[in-house]
């Protein structure tokens, strides 16, 4: 039994798309360059770490059973109907062979004969056995003359057939097996898709019985390690958008971020979900779309970062890179290569465009159009193995680099923000002491019955006292008043600084401002008073007093 092939022959068998060359077996075939993919990636080590992966090759084989594949030369194949109850006579004038690569159900209703060569090694050891059906087919299995299964049910047409799964696991017997040359007689059709792939049938192979999944997943498991980073960018762009923060960036971010997630889910499925084969379809277009939507979305961030241009003008470019990638997709030939030219058609546009912004001597231009080229060059030189592991490692680095420049960039924001809060707030104060200087505000206190009405210039600090207010004035006279110090605060003037929960003071008698070890803190009044400044407003107090008082702690 030969083991399944890397992550490659995993993919191009789970596309259905791809034909195997140079004598490859049918789901463990060689990569081709229809086979290739390119995206953008933002660092030339991420790319290089992206090398090391796509290059070490031991990803799809880890955990993988080994499974025998049906012989690759023409096979035999004849008309069926559904009142077929065994396989047909293929020396019949109505037969012939074809190909296994062109062997293709789809919109009939045939047999298939084909040859599975067991070594006697193989059959060592105890069961139990399964044959393995991997297409977008219904089918029903003969191994060497008796029935083992179906998946689905054939038939002559949409009505009488029952979609099977794309990937099925059958039951064989020890006793229908033998060493040797055995035979594999397949009903086969396929009424219920509406794409036409090249290679609808991606692989027959025996072992021991499995869940086809299983093995599938073990060539996507190293990619998936990779969704945390798109479900966080996704989230992360989506609330920076929400908040108005760097909006149609953060937009595109998360646009490209809920792509890269979307296509890595549903380029897995088939590792997770056994499901009916029309789906395969829809998954096949759901992959294409979401490269293109990602591929796009980058693109788009790079006209907003590296150009001047206006929104519109940015459309126009865009929409016109969509248009080719529409080109390259209808006239691909499967949708690997469909998918290919996706990212080939986006890497050519992000070459040209970071060329001529290189010949403008733009920031940053030469990094880009080096990283567009090394990427390119990964994929020509690892083809599919790149697509399988090494494209959302780069997508999710690319994605993990933004999050993390995106992130310094609001922290930068935002410490502006507080520098300048800080500034205007000095500002206040400067003007509120100017005024109080040269028009003070008088406020009414009531004390016994008594109504006083008093200039605040002549206040230096207000102190709480129970249910009174006790005043300190500028010539050292002291006095209680009925009332609370949060009912004064309101009436103050903003030269007025609460330091404290029980204090208040005017800011133009401050003397110096003196730090404790424990966070808090104490002013020194003109007067020789020492007023305490509590832990949780201490950095509102020194902003307010900056440039007037000399902190004595550093």
């Amino acid at each position: 039994m030969e083991a399944l092939s890397g992550a490659p022959g995993i993919r191009q068998s789970v596309s259905g798309s791809h034909r195997p060359t140079n004598g490859g077996t049918l789901g463990g075939s060689t990569a081709s360059l229809g086979n290739m993919a390119v995206r953008p990636s933002p660092l030339a080590a991420l790319c290089a770490l992206c090398l090391l992966f796509t290059g070490a090759g031991p990803w799809g084989t880890a955990g993988a059973q080994p499974l025998s594949q049906v012989a690759v030369e023409p096979v035999q194949v004849c008309p069926a109907s559904e009142a077929d109850q065994a396989p047909p006579d293929y020396d019949s004038p109505e037969c012939g062979r074809v190909h296994i690569y062109d062997l293709d159900p789809q919109g009939r209703h045939i047999w298939a004969r084909l040859r599975l060569p067991i070594a006697a090694e193989r059959l060592n050891g105890t069961g139990p056995y399964g044959l393995i059906i991997m297409g977008k087919m219904s089918s029903e299995v003969y191994i060497n003359g008796t029935r083992i299964g179906a998946n689905g049910e054939p038939g002559d047409d949409r009505a009488g057939e029952r979609p099977g799964r794309i990937d099925a696991s059958l039951f064989v017997p020890h006793t229908l097996v033998h060493p040797g040359d055995n035979f594999v007689d397949i009903r086969m059709s396929s009424h219920h898709g509406w794409l036409r792939l090249v290679s609808p049938i991606h692989a027959v192979q025996f072992g021991r019985y499995q869940d086809p999944t299983r093995f599938i997943i073990t060539s996507y498991w190293p990619s998936l390690i990779t969704f945390g980073v798109f479900l966080v960018g996704l989230v992360f762009f989506g609330v920076t958008a929400w908040r108005n923060e760097e909006r149609e960036a953060s937009i595109l971010l998360a646009a490209a971020s809920l792509f890269a997630g979307c296509e890595l889910l549903v380029e897995s499925a088939r590792g997770l979900v056994a499901y009916p084969y029309p789906f395969h379809d829809i998954r096949l277009v759901m992959i294409t779309a979401c490269a293109a939507g990602f591929s796009l979305c980058l693109l788009a961030y790079l006209f907003l970062r590296m150009t001047p241009l206006s929104q519109l003008s940015r459309l126009v470019r865009l929409a016109l890179v969509a248009m080719i990638m529409t080109v390259v997709v209808a006239l691909g030939p499967g949708f690997d290569g469909k998918t290919a030219g996706v990212f080939l058609s986006a890497t050519a546009a992000g070459l040209v465009w970071s060329g001529l912004w290189a010949i403008q001597r733009k920031p940053g231009a030469l990094t880009l159009l080096a990283l567009f080229t090394l990427t390119g060059l990964t994929i020509l030189q690892f083809g599919s193995h790149f697509l399988d592991i090494g494209y959302f490692y780069a997508a999710a680095g690319a994605l993990g680099f933004l999050i993390f420049q995106q992130a310094q960039s609001l922290v930068a924001e935002r410490r502006q923000r507080r520098v300048e809060a800080g500034r205007a707030l000095q500002l206040q104060a400067a003007l509120a002491q100017a005024r109080q200087k040269s028009a003070p505000a008088q406020i009414q206190l009531v004390s016994a019955g008594r109504v006083d009405y008093v200039s605040t210039d002549r206040i230096v600090q207000l102190k709480a006292a129970g249910d009174y207010v006790e005043l300190h004035f500028e010539d050292g006279a002291t006095t209680l008043y009925t009332g609370t110090l949060g009912g004064l605060e309101s009436e103050l003037p903003p030269a007025f600084l609460r330091v404290h929960r029980s204090h208040i003071v005017n800011t133009l008698f401050v003397s110096a401002l003196e730090r404790e070890a424990s966070g808090t803190g104490r002013l020194v009044l003109a007067n020789g008073t020492e007023v305490p400044v509590s832990r949780r407003i201490m950095p509102a107090v020194r902003s307010a007093l900056a440039g007037k008082t000399a902190d004595a702690a550093p």
